[in-house]
């Protein structure tokens, strides 16, 4: 009996831990441009995507202007969403510059130049995924080893009470 209401206090509250946490996290948008987030501008979905997952670009169809417009906003965006303590702080920061540094030239030269920068930043985001994928996958393993206990457990009392 004990046991029971000990999961379910535990369950509960973790629920409402969990739901603070994340509406402190959208209060201060620390939740990032999200895809399914309103009143954020495409344009921006698309530079945080290419931020996260793909490859920042500055496209030759692009002027000159353009591409340095770009590159500010992509070292900004990024700047705002890592701290002074994030991993790939300095390896998104050093790529991004060097993007911004080669705007003026064409998506080979900027390619040959960066592509060894770009390469230890995507490391370090992989990096990172991968630690929060294996973070999740331990999570839910603990969870649903409490959850079968607890069934178990419930299963049993409501036979013994028959």
């Amino acid at each position: 009996e004990n046991e029971l209401k000990n999961w379910f206090m535990q369950r509960k509250i973790a629920m409402e831990r969990n739901i603070a946490i994340r509406k402190t996290l959208q209060v201060n948008n620390f939740s990032g441009l999200e895809s399914y987030a309103e009143g954020i501008p495409d344009a921006q979905k698309v530079m945080w995507t290419q931020l996260v997952n793909g490859k920042p670009t500055l496209e030759n169809s692009l002027g000159v202007d353009a591409r340095e417009m770009k590159a500010d906003m992509y070292l900004k965006m990024f700047k705002q969403s890592t701290d002074l303590d994030h991993p790939c702080r300095i390896p998104g920061s050093a790529f991004l510059r060097c993007l911004k540094q080669n705007f003026a030239g064409n998506d080979a030269d900027r390619d040959s130049a960066c592509g060894r920068a770009f390469g230890v930043f995507d490391a370090c985001r992989k990096g990172i995924q991968q630690q929060q994928a294996e973070a999740t996958d331990a999570a839910l393993a603990k969870q649903d080893i409490a959850d079968r206990r607890a069934k178990s457990l419930f299963e049993r009392r409501s036979v013994l009470r028959m």
